[in-house]
């Protein structure tokens, strides 16, 4: 009896010491290059992460678990690999759906969501549905998938217009080349906030064209759970902090 209970004793003295290790210590956050502000800002030689919702929320998810964030820039096409073989703990700003090794690895709960939804000049009413855009011309981004509007499109009910990136699709509405385009929440507030007199003529519709919850993926091994990580969301989420954050990166209208 006094053996097992020396048993016992050693295994939660070990559990208490892994679990002190973990939370006193560096949670590694990978950070895609690939990544475009706001979501990450990256220093001018793209080798470190500078700023960015990513990393507010990294700073607050680690000091919620009692440790301290490091980043870790990663190209694109390595960030499968990176998370796999445990070279970071989690990447945040993901999504199964967007991982070839999703069932390999952990995932949290969601942490906040990447929403697209209709843009336009202040003078067309606002739009609730999608067939309310029928006849009109949408600015989208070239290589990117509307489920929401692929019916639109297949019978020519309306026109799709491609562009590389926002600022274009900005540039296609002040020329009345297109009548509607379709742009990322986050992105939009962030070329407002830098482009506040330009913004003030354009109006974001109610009509939510993609709504794709974001969340961490966990690597095989990491020191901090999954379970760990959804409690420390959590626990950003019933402080407000969670709120806080991402309602600084909303588009505040006038």
């Amino acid at each position: 009896m006094v053996g097992l209970n020396k048993t016992w004793l050693a295994l939660l003295t070990g559990a208490a010491l892994a679990q002190g290790a973990a939370a006193g210590g560096i949670l590694k956050i990978g950070v895609s290059d690939s990544d475009a502000p706001p979501i990450v800002v990256l220093t001018p030689d793209n080798q470190a992460l500078a700023s960015g919702l990513i990393k507010e929320l990294g700073d607050a998810l680690a000091g919620e678990l009692g440790m301290k964030a490091q980043y870790v820039v990663i190209a694109r096409k390595r960030v499968e690999n990176t998370i796999e073989t445990g070279k970071v703990n989690i990447v945040c700003n993901a999504n199964p759906e967007w991982y070839g090794n999703a069932a390999r690895l952990g995932w949290t709960r969601e942490f906040y969501p990447q929403v697209e939804r209709a843009l336009s000049l202040k003078d067309i009413p606002d739009l609730h549905q999608a067939d309310e855009m029928a006849g009109k011309r949408i600015g989208t981004i070239r290589g990117y998938s509307y489920p929401t509007l692929e019916h639109l499109w297949a019978v020519g009910r309306t026109t799709r217009v491609d562009e590389p990136r926002l600022e274009l699709l900005v540039k296609s509405l002040q020329k009345h080349l297109t009548d509607v385009a379709i742009s990322s929440e986050l992105e939009l507030a962030w070329w407002a906030k830098t482009n506040p007199q330009e913004a003030r003529a354009f109006k974001q519709h109610p009509l939510t064209v993609t709504y794709m919850p974001t969340m961490c993926a966990v690597a095989p091994n990491s020191p901090v759970s999954t379970e760990k990580l959804n409690q420390g969301i959590e626990a950003m989420r019933r402080s407000g902090k969670l709120r806080a954050i991402l309602k600084a990166y909303e588009w505040q209208t006038e």
